[in-house]
């Protein structure tokens, strides 16, 4: 069985930065998709950018930790962000800015929280389709969607809004990298998840990539994998962009995001992949011929 890949980006919309670097990625380089974040600054005109690069798969990033709701009225999910004295604060819009531990404990044992998880990432569907975009594909911000009962809204919303596929981080081995006890009870999760999507009659990869190389998926990286890659469809997850503007933003990849872009057009990658014939789609191959 020869190796499909799907190679995709999360975080477009994150900030222009990052939305360009994908872009250009996929126009110069190996990218084949991206996840778009609709909960933050530029994710309207990455949908624009998108329109105008059709050969990019573009599915949804779910976010329920990061940026500006698009549902009215939560009450749990969201909080008022701090002021310079570190006092949380009324006078601004609440924004999702709960840890992801906090989030889960809320929607595990909150029917209330629950329910404005679902109308969230509702409204996050909404945003784009409304903007014409398809979605090919769900998956999410901190991989939260695994979680069981956020796992459950994910399926819904799927077949609801006719999305095909969702992603399940079943990650492979593929040389060094971290193991500690996240990294096993996302692969459990994602095991059980991939049932899920398979009962469902969504469809999911047969196997996931990234998340032991977050941080360090420079070129160097890829030219240590390429040989190693499975059979099957799989998904390796990327995080390009430049840095600018990002220290602000509250995330830990800044420079590695700068490497992982060039990375992606580093035209000696391209090449070793053709090589061994290592096929490049998106995640609109499962899309109902």
């Amino acid at each position: 069985m020869p190796t499909t890949l799907i190679i995709n980006a999360d975080d477009f919309g994150y900030l222009p930065g990052v939305t360009d670097a994908i872009i250009d990625a996929h126009r110069r380089g190996i990218l084949t998709s991206t996840t778009l974040m609709c909960t933050m600054p530029d994710a309207a005109r990455a949908i624009a950018e998108a329109a105008r690069t059709p050969t990019l798969g573009v599915g949804i990033h779910l976010c329920l930790t990061q940026g500006r709701p698009l549902a009215p009225g939560h009450r749990h999910i969201t909080r008022h962000p701090r002021s310079a004295q570190g006092e949380r604060t009324k006078s601004s819009e609440a924004i999702l800015d709960q840890s992801v531990r906090e989030l889960l404990l809320k929607v595990q044992f909150s029917r209330a929280a629950r329910l404005e998880a679902h109308a969230e990432w509702h409204a996050q569907i909404d945003f784009a389709i409304s903007r014409g975009l398809r979605p090919t594909h769900l998956d999410s911000h901190k991989h939260i969607h695994h979680w069981p009962v956020l796992a459950k809204i994910a399926i819904e919303l799927a077949k609801e809004y006719g999305i095909p596929a969702i992603r399940s981080a079943r990650e492979v081995r593929i040389g060094r990298g971290p193991r500690g006890t996240g990294y096993r009870v996302v692969g459990h999760l994602a095991n059980r998840l991939a049932k899920q999507i398979h009962a469902a009659g969504l469809q999911t990869s047969d196997w996931f990539y990234g998340l032991a190389a977050t941080g360090r998926f420079d070129s160097a990286h890829w030219q240590g994998i390429i040989n190693h890659l499975p059979e099957g469809i799989g998904e390796i997850m990327v995080h390009p962009g430049a840095a600018d503007g990002l220290a602000a933003t509250g995330t830990r990849l800044i420079a590695a995001r700068e490497a992982e872009w060039k990375g992606l057009i580093e035209p000696r990658i391209a090449e070793a992949l053709r090589e061994r014939n290592v096929r490049l789609g998106s995640w609109a191959i499962f899309a109902p011929k």
